[in-house]
């Protein structure tokens, strides 16, 4: 019945609209996103104990409220998928969020709230985790992310900056999580975590700028002791005419008074018809090994079409484990109502004291077709697979989506 009241008070936050209109900045404006997905695969969950094949309808609703002025930005969204399989009813993926920006000829204030539930059964592979940067970003909770159960997260963050026009500049950050599993099929560890920044700028000249940043961070998990660290961050960059150009030095402390270093040297070049972006460092992990760290990023603009290439090891000072990340795709209008699109990923995991790894990945095809100016469909297929410490699933997957937004001022 909660589930039933939920989407009634989200239908009646979305009046009915009859014809869609372009959102214009400033104002009072509505979004309300309609898409239906119906898809058939094969060991949808790639859980290696159990295979689950079949036919799933997923039906997602997305709700935006915007007011806005010259100077602030008020947002307030709501989010749902309604699933329908062999099991019955689901609802997942379930999002509340609130964001405020209020920003002036000197400074800037950021304030964000939201609330998430979602199906563990359902985040089968790296897509489920790309943020709206369409950037991948893997939770720490990924190797335990199988089974079944119920993932809720709560988060809330504001940063302030000022001095943005002067020749010194100054930046506060907060942070508090909250994690909590629900009917979790297996053991799962609750937590919360917090974090504080703050930052100051210098303009040391007219192509030198030097930022120094110093953070402090609290996990606390069920059952384990609170772990604190404190990290000192101090960049150099250096204005270039193809690009920027910077140098990157952070150091950790935890709780044992055991120091971390980490070191980076990071470039952006604007090349012919597109956009490239590199790093390259070392960081030491949690035993005081040397583990190296890059990032590589390319996107260039095609007669009628587009390709992306991303590659990323990431590991933290003072971290106990790395993700690789590797993101391709191409993008090609094949007339001016159709388009194909094809795409991969990949995402691993690894504990340094374990070995123990976690990786998925999948290619994917889709092909799209304007119905109406308003109306989008796409067909497409996608293959992903998971291997678990050995342990290997294999899903395939073809799908029908159809999307709609709506928008309009009141």
């Amino acid at each position: 019945m909660k589930h039933v009241n939920r989407f009634l008070v989200l239908a009646c936050l979305c009046p009915t609209v009859g014809v869609a209109q372009e959102a214009e900045p400033g104002g009072i404006f509505f979004t309300f996103d309609f898409s239906q997905e119906i898809e058939g695969s094969t060991d949808r969950d790639l859980v290696s104990e159990e295979a689950e094949d079949g036919f799933i309808s997923t039906t997602s609703l997305q709700f935006e409220a915007v007011t806005e002025t010259r100077t602030q930005r008020l947002a307030f969204g709501l989010g749902t998928d309604l699933r329908v399989d062999e099991d019955g009813f689901t609802l997942d993926d379930n999002t509340v969020d609130l964001a405020y920006t209020r920003t002036s000829a000197d400074a800037e204030l950021e304030i964000s709230a939201e609330w998430n539930r979602a199906d563990i059964s359902f985040l089968r592979d790296i897509t489920d985790f790309i943020g709206d940067d369409g950037v991948i970003t893997l939770p720490d909770d990924i190797d335990e992310l199988t089974g079944s159960g119920f993932r809720n997260t709560s988060t809330f963050a504001a940063s302030l900056t000022w001095g943005e026009t002067a020749p010194v500049g100054y930046s506060l950050g907060v942070s508090v999580e909250t994690l909590r599993y629900e009917d979790a099929s297996v053991a799962l560890l609750d937590s919360d975590s917090a974090s504080l920044d703050a930052g100051v700028r210098l303009d040391l000249n007219e192509v030198t700028t030097a930022n120094v940043v110093l953070g402090f961070e609290r996990l606390e998990e069920v059952g384990e002791a609170a772990e604190n660290t404190q990290s000192l961050s101090a960049a150099l960059t250096f204005a270039r005419p193809l690009g920027d150009l910077t140098t990157r030095v952070t150091a950790t402390r935890d709780d044992d008074d055991e120091t971390y270093w980490a070191a980076t040297l990071e470039r952006s070049f604007a090349v012919p018809g597109g956009n490239f972006e590199g790093a390259l460092g070392v960081a030491q992990d949690e035993v005081g090994d040397a583990q190296v760290t890059a990032r590589l990023a390319y996107e260039r603009d095609i007669p009628s079409g587009l390709i992306s290439i991303s590659a990323e090891r990431d590991v933290g000072a003072g971290a106990s484990s790395s993700a690789t990340i590797l993101q391709a795709s191409y993008e090609r209008d094949l007339s001016p109502v159709s388009d194909i699109r094809f795409g991969f990923d990949f995402g691993q995991s690894e504990e340094f004291d374990t070995d123990s790894t976690i990786a998925t990945g999948g290619v994917s095809v889709s092909y799209g077709h304007a119905l109406t100016p308003l109306w989008e469909l796409n067909v497409g297929a996608r293959a992903d697979a998971r291997d678990d410490d050995g342990l290997r699933t294999n899903s395939g997957t073809v799908f029908l989506t159809l999307d709609r937004v709506y928008s309009w001022r009141p």
